[in-house]
């Protein structure tokens, strides 16, 4: 579809808007906010100061109380008597600290600054979120008559408070969903151009970014295959199917070997054959303790005896509830949230949306392409919440929204959907391009008033 001026020129104001929030925040939040940066940033130095990869078996990258990077000798106990986890973040994937390093290294020929440092390693996470809304907007160019509403459907992904959060620091939630972004809008180009190599290259890439940030979106990686094939399938003329499908597939599968491959051979070499590190890690806690160090302990309520029943119920559904919350916005260490009739609305909007989407389907029978990909991104949230339960219930209790942060694909894809297909419902055809106009604007005017809301009235508290 063929852009106007006016509102290419308006979405380039607004990638520019995202990175520079997330830039700001990059710059002006202290450490002690950021869940989980330090560990993250420890890799980084890693890197930086040695030129080389760690393995997760380093002392000076366990999530420990060390004196330096460089020593295995504890300082003193926290407060709370325990010394750490006894665990490394290089035992899983960790592209984002890769990137963070460099980044770093590239500040390092210009100031010695630990402010401008610490700001250099936190730029993955607000590119991430800015190529976010990038390929929003680009996907939503390809899946949407309306231009207002492939903007709608960007604002709604990259303005949710919390994925702008991401956006400030050191994680690899903002990388995973950026990567899942990104292999959405190949699949859906490579439905549409009939997988020409670029797609296909661009798929696979995306899938090596998936799969290199965290497992968190594996159930994204797994159902965007499925699409893959079922595309490929489905789409292609018998006589030419299996050597399309296998030519595509080798491209891919190839991609995803050279830029990917190599970390879990890495890891399973230098683990005994734990390519995942999941193992590793509670190998390297009970080596710990065998060392006399007391550790943070995981809250395993499965250990514990609890039913999954009496899990859902713990403490008046609070899973759920703590789960919903941080999905939309809490910030700092789970401390800083945004007002209770905050969470009301974000729910409300969200509700009307699925209601909205759902009144205009007796109006317009989705297209094949259209029908997949709802059923691929609704199957892998699915996925995503299941995988994040069961984190919680079997290993450790966190119930964190930045786990299933990607959930808000399908959530703004029903809204810019149903914004989109308004027009089919407006009787007189004299109304129809104020009706689009309105409902695409409306939406995304009060999604942004509520961030602004959450900015000013939330997440300054973070700055101090």
């Amino acid at each position: 579809m063929r852009q106007n001026k006016c509102v290419l020129i308006l979405e380039c104001l607004l990638v520019l808007l995202i990175f520079s929030v997330c830039l700001a925040g990059a710059l002006l939040l202290p450490t002690d906010q950021c869940p989980d940066e330090s560990g993250r940033r420890l890799l980084s130095d890693w890197i930086l100061q040695k030129g080389t990869l760690p393995t997760g078996n380093e002392p000076g990258t366990m999530l420990m109380l060390w004196e330096d990077v460089n020593a295995p000798v504890l300082s003193a106990a926290s407060d709370s008597g325990f010394n750490g986890w006894g665990f490394s973040y290089a035992m899983r994937p960790y592209l984002s600290s890769m990137i963070g390093a460099g980044f770093e290294k590239i500040a390092s020929f210009f100031t010695d600054s630990p402010r401008v440092l610490l700001a250099a390693s936190r730029m993955c996470s607000v590119l991430s979120i800015t190529f976010c809304c990038f390929f929003c907007l680009k996907l939503g160019h390809r899946l949407f008559e309306r231009q207002t509403a492939a903007i709608l459907f960007a604002v709604v992904v990259c303005f949710l408070p919390q994925v702008m959060f991401l956006g400030m620091y050191q994680n690899n939630d903002s990388l995973s969903l950026c990567a899942v972004c990104m292999m959405l809008y190949y699949l859906v180009e490579g439905y549409h151009l009939k997988w020409p190599v670029k797609s296909c290259c661009g798929l696979g890439i995306s899938f090596s970014i998936g799969l290199l940030s965290y497992y968190s979106v594996y159930g994204w990686l797994l159902m965007g295959a499925v699409f893959f094939a079922v595309a490929i399938i489905a789409h292609s003329d018998s006589l030419n199917r299996k050597r399309l499908f296998f030519k595509k597939s080798v491209l891919v599968f190839g991609i995803c070997v050279l830029l990917a491959g190599w970390f879990f051979v890495r890891n399973a070499y230098f683990h005994e054959g734990d390519f995942l590190g999941i193992a590793s890690e509670k190998i390297s806690r009970a080596r710990m303790e065998e060392q006399g160090f007391v550790l943070y302990p995981y809250h395993c309520y499965r250990d514990d005896g609890m039913t999954i029943v009496q899990f859902l119920r713990f403490k008046n559904f609070e899973w759920f509830r703590m789960t919903a919350e941080s999905f939309f916005g809490v910030f700092g260490y789970m401390l800083i949230y945004l007002p209770g009739v905050q969470y009301g609305i974000y729910c409300a909007v969200l509700g009307c949306a699925i209601i909205l989407f759902l009144a205009v389907l007796p109006y317009h029978k989705m297209e094949r392409r259209d029908r997949l990909l709802l059923i691929t991104m609704l199957l892998s949230s699915a996925i995503t919440v299941f995988l994040h339960f069961w984190q919680s219930y079997a290993r450790d209790y966190q119930p964190q929204g930045r786990y299933v942060i990607t959930l808000i694909l399908p959530l703004a894809y029903m809204l810019a959907y149903g914004t989109d297909k308004t027009s089919l419902i407006v009787r007189k055809p004299k109304n129809q391009k104020a009706a689009e106009l309105n409902s695409a604007a409306a939406h995304t005017v009060l999604w942004l008033v509520l961030f602004a809301w959450a900015v000013l009235g939330s997440m300054m508290k973070m700055i101090h």
